[in-house]
């Protein structure tokens, strides 16, 4: 057994600092498959860092900060006002989803339909293997703006129905549809959840202060 932090975790134990600026790229070794317990570790380990696996099998991570913090939970009262008492499912950005191209990612925050919830009681003590219908990101200033990008475009192309990308430094907004369709709000009053989340709509001006 080796050790990531305080956590314990089987075959393989990356090398983390405990401070490194921007994104940490770390190669998952040949032959290493991400198994359940292992992941759960990880993210045990280094939560508040934000672990995700790339297609390429890097593992990843950033350091989170207290403006997205913010943002996220501004974004995420509002989206459980709207769900009410039964309409689907809210997730926090401790959840991970693993997409068609063999990633693992996480949002800060996700929305997912009646219809993909699968028929699993809670609680849920194993992966739902469901994609989101609906994710938001809030870009960290220790990531570039076009790394969250792709990031988003994998969302889409993973399953996920409409993706918001939210700067907060720049007051802008990127909402990114199911048709591939990317448009870019300059300090929008509210964003609507469109056809994907009937009748959500999200005041910004709570948002941004």
């Amino acid at each position: 057994m080796n050790s990531v932090g305080d956590a314990r975790v089987s075959n393989w134990s990356p090398s983390i600092p405990e401070r490194f600026d921007g994104q940490l790229c770390i190669p998952l070794p040949e032959g290493f498959e991400v198994d359940e317990a292992w992941w759960d570790e990880m993210l045990y380990a280094q939560k508040g860092r934000f672990p995700q696996i790339t297609p390429d099998r890097l593992l990843t991570l950033h350091e989170g900060n207290l403006e997205t913090s913010c943002v996220s939970v501004a974004m995420s009262s509002q989206i459980r006002v709207w769900m009410g008492s039964g309409s689907g499912c809210g997730l926090s950005s401790s959840a991970s989803f693993t997409l068609s191209n063999g990633a693992r990612r996480s949002s800060c925050g996700s929305w997912i339909s009646p219809q993909r919830m699968p028929d699993t009681p809670r609680p849920w003590l194993a992966p739902l293997g469901v994609i989101p219908d609906l994710i938001f990101e809030v870009r960290p200033l220790s990531l570039p703006l076009t790394v969250v990008q792709e990031k988003m475009v994998e969302w889409i192309e993973g399953g996920v129905r409409l993706g918001w990308l939210i700067d907060p430094f720049e007051r802008k907004v990127w909402i990114y549809r199911a048709n591939g369709t990317v448009e870019e709000l300059d300090d929008p009053e509210e964003l609507s959840g469109e056809d994907v989340c009937s009748g959500l709509v999200i005041d910004m001006s709570r948002v941004w202060e």
